[in-house]
């Protein structure tokens, strides 16, 4: 298994047409690619280009580092970052016909959309889907390449995350094709990285993260000090409600990328991205002494952290998870927004909204619906922001929220009906859209808040139900547990 600094990392075997010093630095670097570390995995990359400046595939490496295909749409500065590394690339050449497919399957990616796209995702979407083909293309040239093999699974992945509607229902098509190409050179090449996490991405769901088990156990080992293998496992463990599981890999997780940190604050995303998974798994197993301890750790982050949404989600998120999973609607109502300051929270409408969302439903679950309004105006505010910016994933996930709290606060002006039919409503379209990488789970699912409000009313059995609905999404929910437990003392 090959080591980097004392830190083992998997194998792979990647013959490039580079020196002997580039060779090394460039495998490292594919490493750190495939557990998608891509700083780290950035750096090798450039000693590469620097012990061989005629080592195309270098450039190439620099390239697959500035996008993240599954996480965000890609920035302005990562675009161009990536179209400069080709530049080079093309300017060294490639001398064999497989680094050649290899520099065009990510020149597809770099490739402006024709005609240009009207938002930053639809942008993501189109420079997804050419990558996808491009990647494919190189696949079935060299299909005993398992790097080759890899990427496309990815590829597909990724492209299926782009397809995100309430509109259509998702059958885990392009995902189960991912998953058996993967899976097919699995025996062949049982400790190399992407085979393990990508498997995990393409079975990140609950009709398929059954078949994941076993290679989510497996994939720890590769890398047992790399923030994100430590923590990918947990991808699969929340979806099969294994909660001792889920904050075991991510306490591991956490603590390795603040090491990190403590030298790059860049790696402080991995670090919040953790400890989001950890205060879920912390609830449901009713831990409250470990959920306050990853409070406090989420409130103490620091600054330095790229503004992005991994980032924003992973704090805004434990903060909110920790008072309306308790029911604790007072401290809930008095959250502080946009807290702690260490990014640019009006660049990142989806995560702040989650503030909202906490004090909205907090505010109106003790009578004060003054700012209860306000918050659910603050919730509509970031879903315009996020229908102009194209976003439809997170306006629609976003919309779902500002309808609960909306809901919430019917019920208790003795709209009845209309509360429940609003709450409905939310909890169907938050139930359409897929759960995204970034978060373990919904911030109190509204099936749930639903479910609760059938309850108040004394509709026992249409409560149970709802219930019943969360609990297939993420089994093992605790507040869903606790809320049959009552609905069927009730009866």
């Amino acid at each position: 298994m090959a080591q980097q600094d004392g830190q083992e990392l998997g194998e792979v075997d990647f013959p490039i047409s580079c020196n002997e010093q580039a060779q090394q630095e460039f495998e490292w670097g594919l490493l750190q690619l495939h557990h998608m570390m891509y700083t780290q995995a950035q750096e090798h990359f450039e000693a590469a280009a620097g012990a061989d400046p005629g080592c195309a595939m270098a450039h190439w490496g620099v390239a697959m580092t500035s996008f993240q295909p599954l996480w965000h749409p890609t920035s302005e500065e990562g675009l161009e970052r990536g179209q400069a590394a080709m530049q080079a690339a093309r300017q060294v050449g490639a001398p064999t016909d497989r680094e050649q497919a290899y520099m065009g399957a990510v020149d597809a990616f770099f490739a402006d959309p024709v005609p240009p796209a009207a938002s930053p995702p639809a942008d993501h979407e189109a420079r997804v889907a050419a990558w996808k083909d491009a990647q494919r293309q190189l696949h079935e040239a060299h299909p005993e390449d398992v790097d080759a093999a890899a990427f496309y699974a990815l590829a597909k992945v990724a492209h299926a995350q782009t397809q995100f509607s309430p509109e259509e229902d998702h059958d885990y098509a392009l995902e189960r094709e991912a998953g058996a190409l993967l899976l097919s050179y699995y025996d062949r090449h049982p400790e190399h990285p992407g085979l393990h996490h990508y498997l995990l991405h393409a079975y990140d769901s609950p009709e398929l993260a059954h078949k994941a088990e076993e290679v989510a156990e497996a994939y720890e080992s590769l890398a047992p000090e790399t923030p994100h293998a430590l923590h990918m496992a947990s991808h699969i463990f929340v979806r099969l409600g294994q909660w001792e599981k889920v904050a075991e890999f991510n306490e591991r997780s956490a603590e390795a990328a603040l090491g990190l940190a403590g030298e790059d604050p860049r790696w402080g995303g991995h670090y919040v991205h953790a400890l989001d998974y950890t205060m879920y798994a912390y609830l449901q197993l009713g831990e409250e002494e470990g959920a306050r301890h990853t409070l406090e750790r989420i409130q103490n982050t620091q600054e330095g952290m790229p503004p992005v949404l991994t980032v924003g989600y992973g704090v805004a998120a434990p903060q909110a998870r920790y008072y309306l999973e308790q029911q604790r609607w007072e401290e809930a109502a008095h959250l502080e927004p946009r807290a702690p300051d260490v990014i640019d929270w009006e660049a990142l409408p989806a995560a702040d909204a989650l503030f909202n969302y906490a004090r909205g439903l907090g505010a109106a679950r003790i009578g004060d619906l003054e700012q209860a309004e306000a918050e659910r105006e603050r919730i509509a505010a970031a879903v315009r922001t996020l229908r102009d910016e194209g976003d439809d994933y997170w306006a629609h996930t976003t919309q779902a929220l500002g309808q609960a709290v909306e809901a919430w606060i019917l019920y208790e002006r003795g709209e009845i009906e209309p509360a429940l039919a609003l709450m409905s409503e939310a909890a169907d379209l938050e139930d359409s859209m897929e759960k995204h990488p970034i978060t373990p789970g919904e911030v109190l699912p509204v099936r749930e808040l639903y479910g609760e409000m059938l309850l108040e009313e004394g509709r026992t059995d249409d409560a149970i139900a709802a219930f019943e609905a969360s609990l297939e999404r993420t089994p093992n929910r605790q507040y869903a547990e606790a809320e049959i437990e009552r609905a069927t003392a009730a009866r």
